[in-house]
């Protein structure tokens, strides 16, 4: 602002020298009114615009423009499933025991309780009269019948069975009958489960539980059987 100042002072005190020279010299007096007249135009509008500029305001008033910060999403968080290892379920079977007289090992259980081999088989046909018997009459049959029919009744048969608990897989020992002629080609044997009447003609071991009753018929040569029969289910007493 200072500079200004000393700047228009300086420039008028030059415009009074060059005036005052202006009229000693011989110049011709109208060229002289006329720079004369200039010179003052160009300081007074000078003044004018250093008075306009002290005066004025700044022309731009810098705003500042709130910045809006971004806004961050929230996107829910993926979580990966719970891996179930699921582990196979196996079915424990029985293992049987060959029984006494056996030549070889039982084949394998079929699901079926009615057996009918071909007319040059030793055995022609084995039946049992229920699926079910209990050890007390109040729940249901306490008998099983099993007959069997054979090829030559003369060779007889021998059958043998043993109870395997549901639940354990806990077997018995195998146990034997003779099978008795009811007529014809046909032996049979009926087991009598009643233990509370006390005609049961078998026994097993004191807390056995629902278990299969399971038998298999062989020729008292031993030379044929049967596969072993898984089908028929005992309920023992809780003894």
């Amino acid at each position: 602002m200072n500079s200004r100042h000393c700047f228009l002072i300086a420039l008028t005190v030059m415009l009074l020298v060059l005036i005052s020279c202006s009229f000693s010299s011989d110049i011709d007096l109208s060229l002289n009114k006329t720079k004369t007249a200039l010179v003052i135009q160009q300081t007074s509008v000078s003044l004018e615009q250093t008075q306009i500029s002290l005066n004025a305001g700044p022309l731009f008033t810098a705003t500042l423009a709130a910045i809006d910060q971004p806004i961050d999403t929230l996107y829910p968080t993926l979580t990966s499933p719970a891996v179930i290892d699921i582990q196979p379920t196996y079915t424990l079977y029985p293992t049987y025991t060959i029984p006494p007289n056996a030549t070889s090992q039982p084949p394998t259980i079929h699901p079926t309780i009615f057996y009918t081999d071909t007319p040059e088989a030793y055995f022609q046909s084995i039946t049992v009269d229920r699926k079910e018997f209990y050890c007390v009459s109040s729940n249901g049959p306490t008998t099983l019948t099993i007959t069997v029919e054979l090829s030559n009744v003369d060779r007889g048969a021998d059958l043998y069975w043993r109870l395997s608990e549901k639940k354990t897989g806990n077997v018995t020992n195998w146990e034997s009958v003779n099978m008795n002629r009811i007529g014809g080609n046909a032996r049979s044997f009926t087991f009598n489960a009643n233990s509370w009447e006390g005609t049961n003609n078998f026994f097993y071991p004191p807390l056995m539980g629902e278990s299969w009753f399971e038998f298999q018929i062989i020729s008292n040569d031993g030379k044929d059987r049967t596969r072993v029969f898984s089908e028929v289910t005992f309920f023992p007493c809780a003894q």
